[in-house]
This record gives C-alpha cells, sequence and structure tokens, in this order.
C-alpha cells in the first residue's frame, strides 16, 4: 500500500500552522537503523581483527619457510659448515627481490629475524609469539617455535 504525500506545514488565514502529513523517516526510524548497524559492527570487528592476526601470523611463518630454504642455499654455494652464523644481508641476497622480508630482514610486525646458523632452524621472533600468542599457540609455530 503505498504511503500518501505530506504536504508541508501551511499558515492557515487566522495564523495558526496545520500540521499535515509529509513522505520521510523519523528520527526514532533513523536512531533504530543506526542503532542495529553499530551492534552489527560491534559484532563482526573483534572476528576481523582475529582473522587480520591470523593472516599476520601465517605470513610470518611462510617467511621463516623462505630464511630456512635461503641459509640452506647460501651455505650451499659458500660451503658453510653446519654451525657456521650467516648474517642478515647474507640470507637476504637468497630472497625475491622487492619484498619486504629482502628489503628490512624483518617480519610484518617489524621484528627482526636477525642472523641464522646454518642447520638449524629459524625461530620466530620473541616479540611476535607474544605479540601473536592469542591466535598461533606453540603448535601452530611447529617446527619454528621459541
Amino acid at each position: 500500500m503505498p504511503r500518501k504525500q505530506r504536504q508541508p506545514l501551511e499558515v492557515s488565514k487566522k495564523g495558526q500552522f496545520q500540521i499535515t502529513e509529509r513522505a520521510g523517516f523519523t528520527l526514532v526510524e533513523i536512531m533504530i537503523v543506526v542503532g542495529i548497524i553499530t551492534l552489527l559492527a560491534a559484532l563482526a570487528l573483534p572476528g576481523m581483527l582475529r582473522a587480520r592476526k591470523r593472516a599476520q601470523a601465517s605470513r610470518i611463518k611462510d617467511d621463516l619457510r623462505l630464511i630456512e630454504a635461503a641459509v640452506d642455499q647460501y651455505a650451499i654455494e659458500t660451503q658453510r659448515p653446519p654451525g657456521s652464523i650467516v648474517s642478515v644481508p647474507d640470507w637476504t641476497a637468497y630472497l625475491k627481490p622487492e619484498t619486504l622480508l629482502r628489503t628490512t630482514g624483518r617480519d610484518v610486525l617489524g621484528h627482526d629475524f636477525g642472523p641464522q646458523t646454518v642447520d638449524q632452524i629459524p625461530i620466530v621472533p620473541p616479540e611476535t609469539y607474544a605479540q601473536l600468542a592469542d591466535v598461533a599457540d606453540a603448535g601452530f609455530w611447529a617446527p619454528f617455535g621459541p
């Protein structure tokens, strides 16, 4: 059933306003809609933040795999014995150019991976582990856990 068109307020000959119907939403209707949208946003926001942190943890774990491969490749090409320390510029040279990991040697949270050791699995930086502990437990980080 279509709504009636509301007419604007009219002034009668006596100078009194007459209230006539107008199209539109009332303040109460608008406030209810705003409240519902706010409630839905409040319910969705924690899930989105958790998903973002989980994605960061996955990215860091992938970076640890890349570091392990880069250190191994460096050790093979330079004939380094097991236990040798490999500096950040040395292992980053074996990564894909123009990536955050190669240019900085840091994870997506800004924590330094530091020098690595030949034939040892790299570990997640302790600061990163602590920052992502609510979404990534020790089982998630295996075998790169601290």
